[in-house]
């Protein structure tokens, strides 16, 4: 009798984000470190801000990974008033 095989396993590393070229920028410093500043603030790649900010300044959408994520709080249920 044969065993069964098991489950296929998930994918692992990142979600692909399409097709894109690589591309190589030098910056001046100080554009650098804002954009660093905002990927750190928004818990980004420095990629996919670069990417945001190209697009914004052209005109075009960016993609929706170039966007955090919202995060949604949720409020405490409340079981009596006090």
């Amino acid at each position: 009798m044969q065993e069964p095989s098991p489950p296929p396993r998930a994918r692992r590393g990142r979600k692909p984000k399409g097709e894109r070229v690589g591309t190589f920028v030098a910056l001046p410093v100080e554009l650098r470190r804002a954009s660093e500043a905002i990927a750190q603030r928004e818990q980004l790649p420095l990629g996919d801000v670069i990417t945001r900010i190209v697009a914004e300044g052209l005109g075009l959408p960016a993609p929706a990974y170039c966007y955090p994520v919202p995060t949604t709080q949720q409020e405490l249920p409340l079981t009596k008033a006090s």
